[in-house]
């Protein structure tokens, strides 16, 4: 939240309650604390969410900064229920820390959109993508509530377990995958492969072989700006990186077509075949295939 201009403080009222207090005078803070106010609360009403296993934010109180009709002037102050529970940044996640994270995402993707859809969150559509990226079988998936993206401070942990997933302000019926695009700029193989197995036990049949592609995807779309600003700066290293990252991609693109063509030629001879769930182990190592 720092990156945004929110302040937070862990307060404790005289009867010992300890409360997370978040407060912010910048534009982009009191947007980012109404946002996850908005979320809080139409997570709050949602039955299935009592399965997950961890706590969500619970708002006690807002103040969204209206000068007009705010007590606390242009700062806005949210008050939530405290999490018990340690931050770490995503690259120093254990490996039982990733199979906790893994798990979790998949109890998220497990969830039916109707909360979602009531509230009137984003229902993002990937048609655009699919007219741009022609990969046979790579849009073949079903939308799902999202968190949105994990970043840094998102997840809190007591051990390797998780105690809550906070900063649902971006939630929305999106592709699964954009929930994973992050693994890829801060996890490496093995911890990778150790979130994807337990996100695979959670989903069982419902998980697609492509969903991996379409994760580094999303990371690819999410650094144009910054490939934007090293065209604008110049900045060749940054410009033959980037090059090299969508030139991978494409490649992988072009294997995982391949594969799904001769899947496809040999499904009919196969028919009579018990199917078995999309191996995570696949999914896993798909994006090092050459």
């Amino acid at each position: 939240d720092e990156g945004y201009g929110v302040d937070h403080a862990v307060v404790q009222d005289a009867a010992g309650k300890l409360y997370d207090v978040f407060a912010s005078n910048t534009p982009e803070g009191r947007k980012r604390l109404a946002g996850r106010v908005r979320a809080a609360q139409t997570l709050s009403q949602a039955r299935e969410l009592g399965g997950l296993g961890f706590a969500v934010d619970s708002i006690v109180a807002f103040s969204n900064g209206d000068l007009k009709h705010s007590a606390t002037g242009d700062t806005s102050v949210l008050v939530a229920t405290h999490h018990v529970g340690q931050a770490r940044p995503l690259e120093l996640l254990t490996l039982d820390d990733c199979s906790s994270v893994g798990t979790a995402l998949g109890a998220i993707h497990r969830l039916r959109p109707d909360f979602l859809q009531e509230a009137g969150f984003p229902q993002e559509i990937t048609t655009s993508w699919a007219n741009i990226l022609e990969t046979d079988g790579l849009w073949s998936f079903s939308t799902c509530p999202v968190h949105g993206g994990l970043r840094d401070g998102d997840v809190l942990f007591s051990g390797s377990s998780i105690t809550a997933v906070t900063n649902w302000q971006d939630m929305q019926v999106n592709d699964p995958a954009r929930d994973l695009a992050w693994i890829f700029a801060k996890l490496d193989e093995n911890h990778r492969n150790a979130l994807l197995s337990a996100y695979g036990r959670m989903l069982g049949n419902r998980l697609d072989d492509l969903i991996m592609l379409r994760a580094n995807l999303w990371l690819q779309m999410e650094q144009v700006g910054d490939f934007i600003s090293a065209l604008n700066k110049a900045d060749n290293a940054k410009i033959m990186q980037f090059k090299a990252q969508v030139e991978r991609l494409a490649h992988q693109l072009g294997v995982a077509t391949a594969k799904n063509r001769v899947q496809t030629e040999t499904k009919q001879e196969s028919k009579d075949r018990p199917q078995r769930p999309p191996s995570t182990i696949t999914v896993g190592t798909l994006l090092n295939e050459s």
